[in-house]
């Protein structure tokens, strides 16, 4: 297996692994594109954003019922750069 192969596959382990603590954070499977388009122009806005202001402006955005933690902000902020 070459580097970029093993890259892909780490990087898409990555995306799952986001995917599945976005979805015990309250953000369902058909909410995941919105989701993410809202958290990417937020990310890009403002790319030194805390995790409570984050919290705070999807909140104000209607992710009541979601609330990141750090390693999913984390795991956010590289998938969303990596695109």
């Amino acid at each position: 297996m070459d580097y970029d192969t093993a890259a892909a596959q780490k990087k898409q382990q990555l995306r799952i692994l986001l995917v599945e603590r976005l979805e015990r954070q309250g953000v369902e499977q058909a909410q995941l594109s919105g989701f993410f388009r809202e958290l990417e122009k937020l990310l890009s806005g403002l790319p030194d954003v805390t995790l409570p202001a984050v919290n705070a402006r999807l909140h104000y955005l209607g992710w009541v019922d979601v609330t990141l933690d750090y390693h999913s902000l984390e795991l956010a902020a590289f998938c969303i750069g990596d695109r």
